[in-house]
């Protein structure tokens, strides 16, 4: 069926066409009602692995080294014993905090599929009211840290407790292990945290998808129902027109004159058969 025959055909049923469009429309109103968008915060924030003459700014020193630590200190940071000093540095129960990171080889990139086995630990933390991510940058000594919360200032309170909390954990480990000052690790801050509200796109996206949804099928199914109906009709026509030419052909046949097979020997056209003796 060609547009311009859809097009004239929705333009012949108008009162039915509008019908479909008015459905669609409500339809998404209906699904903006019943799914509930809940309305969450995200924050970032950039940890620095630094010796403590600064290797970044000391053209001698070599960061390739640091950049492998921040890897090794991106796995630590997810462990429950810094989970404990941020949630203490955020002032917030360590029960609503969960945290996921690179979990083999170098620093992993945002958007690599996670692994079945730590996906089954982010599914059991689901409901946990804090979500942290750990990222160590692939060629730079630098680890991303990631909150979700479910407000902003939320997320920006536990990210700003990042860094107090990793720096208070490292501290810890130096004074347990007695590392000397000029072999320690040192922890900086790249920055404060950098948080805003994040709106989930799952209600407007179902939004979208049951006026799309209805208005399709319902346009489609006008137009079928239409096309059946005009073929039907068009059926109709050929065979009455049909029906009309053959009742003309009897018509015409019936007034023809009769042959009649004696005529020709009555009029003494044809000689009569000879009669056998």
């Amino acid at each position: 069926m060609e547009l311009n025959e859809s097009l004239k055909i929705l333009w012949s049923r108008k009162l039915v066409t509008g019908a479909i469009v008015l459905l669609a429309i409500v339809s998404a109103v209906a699904v903006r009602f019943v799914v509930k968008s809940t309305p969450s915060g995200a924050a970032t924030v950039q940890i620095l692995v630094d010796s403590p003459d600064s290797a970044l700014a000391n053209l001698s020193q070599e960061t390739v080294p640091l950049t492998t630590r921040a890897s090794v200190l991106a796995q630590v940071m997810t462990s429950a014993g810094v989970l404990e000093q941020i949630a203490k540095a955020s002032h917030v129960p360590a029960a609503e905090l969960t945290a996921q990171g690179p979990y083999s080889g170098a620093g992993q990139s945002l958007n690599v599929i996670t692994p079945s086995e730590a996906r089954s630990t982010q599914l059991v933390a689901e409901g946990v009211k804090y979500r942290l991510t750990f990222v160590a940058q692939t060629n730079e000594p630098v680890v991303t840290a990631s909150v979700q919360a479910p407000t902003a200032a939320a997320a920006a309170n536990v990210a700003a407790g990042v860094y107090p909390g990793v720096q208070a954990y490292v501290t810890q480990l130096q004074k347990q292990s007695r590392t000397p000052a000029g072999h320690q690790v040192t922890i900086r801050q790249l920055g404060p945290p950098q948080a805003g509200p994040v709106s989930s796109s799952t209600r407007s996206t179902l939004m979208a998808a049951a006026l799309l949804g209805v208005l399709l099928l319902g346009l489609l199914g006008l137009l079928g129902i239409e096309g059946v109906r005009r073929r039907n009709e068009e059926h109709l026509t050929l065979e009455r027109e049909y029906l009309s030419d053959l009742e003309r052909l009897s018509l015409h046949a019936g007034t023809l004159p009769q042959i009649d097979s004696e005529a020709p020997t009555r009029a003494g056209l044809v000689a009569p058969a000879p009669e056998r003796r």
